[in-house]
């Protein structure tokens, strides 16, 4: 197998796993309903608590596809797959907003966006 080919390969490898939760992220809030909790308070920490974890595991994914591919140095190597994690949180958001029976808000963008800082957080030991 050529260089350029075999490059190629372990990029998509890579970056597959991140690409296949974004999917799956897309596929839910292309959703109308979601199951909800009775209680209401109850179904808020539900939701948002998805929000964290689902996009805190896209950010795992994306820091692991970028570290393997991409030579980032100092900051840029967790900011990078945060700005991608942000980016995706926001489309999604926009995408919800054309799903009949839903409704895009930025705090949900905020929720995401907490999911991938408390990876960070964890990496360099606050929490």
């Amino acid at each position: 197998m050529s260089k350029p080919s075999s490059n190629i390969f372990s990029i998509i490898t890579a970056f597959l796993p991140s690409v296949l939760w974004a999917g799956f992220i897309y596929y839910l809030s292309s959703q109308s309903v979601l199951p909800s909790l009775m209680l209401s308070s109850w179904d808020f920490v539900f939701k948002k608590s998805a929000h964290i974890i689902v996009y805190a595991i896209l950010y795992l994914l994306l820091f692991h596809a970028f570290r393997q591919t991409v030579p980032l140095k100092g900051s840029a190597v967790w900011l990078v797959p945060l700005a991608f994690a942000i980016a995706y949180a926001a489309f999604d958001e926009v995408h919800q907003s054309y799903v009949s029976g839903r409704h895009g808000a930025l705090k949900d963008v905020g929720f995401d966006t907490l999911g991938c800082s408390l990876v960070i957080m964890r990496k360099f030991g606050y929490i």
